[in-house]
């Protein structure tokens, strides 16, 4: 981890967070957003040439990045949004749904040479299959993030690395360039469709303050034998690395600390979105100064609130994460309240 973030966490400067510290600041969120087409209660993923009747349909606003936006501005963060879409009605639909969730869509550039992305989500509750027409995800350049977008963030998280073609060549340099302004930075790297898994991952890793891939793209993209094996190697890069294992829980590391977060036991209705909705909990309680093991719980406690719910109702707020922790018995995490949103907050 580097010397710079040590000095900037309020944890690491103060020891324990308590109720008055800081609350987070701004996060600016970098990555895809779409229109998601979720078909759910499946009572098995389609067979070819048959056809499969669901219980329920969700049109929404989703994408990697874009679901961690909303989970963030709903937990009481200030969120800045860059992406593409489509200058068409998908595209107008998700900068409305991402306004009205209180992300700041200043940085969304409407783009009319592709149309808005497209992913269809086929989903039993526990199993689900995606099928993904990216149009404008991919066409986002290094130019939509700004200077001045960086330096009213104290944070740059990108989501759906693997998807944002136009960027690999320079995404190393933005993070880097991020933590010159004084930004923390994190990264998910999402699944890889075009099944590369290099892409120069691992050389941006080295510009990475927090890590989040799954369990499957931990192991794809080090050629790990083991998810511990791979944990180890993909931390020699990132300064904390957090893989998720579904209904295993997650596991994280961080300098010599590694650590094992059981899942808290719910009913599972809908696995959709789970594990974005466990980043913006992580990350939420890590910008909060909060302790590794704190941070995993939060973001494990978010994850099952919204595994317990349906898709469209997944996302909790602060509020209701303190309430699910207290009844689990699990310790209080210490996190601050959060900023009290105003003009200048963009929400």
């Amino acid at each position: 981890m580097s010397q710079r973030l040590l000095r900037d966490r309020p944890s690491e400067r103060f020891g324990t967070l308590s109720v008055s510290a800081t609350p987070p600041g701004r996060v600016l969120v970098v990555g895809d957003v779409n229109t998601d087409i979720v078909f759910t209660g499946l009572p098995h993923l389609p067979r070819a040439e048959q056809d499969t009747l669901a219980r329920g349909l969700t049109i929404t606003v989703g994408g990697q990045a874009g679901t961690l936006a909303q989970a963030l501005a709903r937990l009481g963060v200030a969120v800045t949004f860059v992406g593409r879409v489509g200058d068409d009605e998908a595209g107008r639909r998700c900068a409305d749904e991402l306004a009205c969730s209180g992300v700041d869509v200043s940085g969304l550039v409407f783009d009319p040479t592709v149309p808005t992305g497209t992913t269809a989500v086929l989903s039993t509750g526990r199993e689900r299959g995606f099928a993904t027409y990216p149009g404008a995800i991919c066409a986002l350049r290094p130019s939509d993030v700004t200077d001045q977008l960086l330096a009213a963030a104290v944070h740059l998280h990108v989501g759906s690395y693997f998807l944002l073609t136009e960027m690999h060549p320079h995404m190393a340099e933005l993070f880097r360039h991020a933590r010159q302004h004084g930004l923390t930075t994190s990264c998910d790297p999402g699944w890889d469709s075009f099944l590369d898994w290099n892409r120069g991952i691992l050389e941006v890793l080295d510009e990475v303050d927090v890590f989040l891939p799954n369990e499957v793209e931990a192991l794809q993209i080090t050629g790990a034998p083991t998810v511990e094996d791979a944990l180890a190697r993909l931390a020699a890069h990132a300064g904390t690395v957090v893989i998720k294992q579904g209904g295993r829980g997650c596991m994280a590391r961080r300098g010599a600390e590694t650590l094992h977060q059981p899942p808290f036991a719910v009913p599972v209705v809908d696995v959709t979105s789970a594990g974005d909705i466990f980043n913006a909990g992580f990350l939420y309680a890590w910008l909060s100064g909060c302790d590794l093991a704190a941070c995993l719980r939060f973001g494990s406690a978010c994850g099952a609130l919204a595994v317990s719910r349906a898709s469209n109702l997944g996302m909790p707020t602060r509020d209701e994460v303190e309430a699910f922790l207290a009844a689990a018995g699990a310790e209080p995490t210490g996190l601050p309240s959060p900023p009290t949103r105003g003009v200048a907050d963009g929400g």
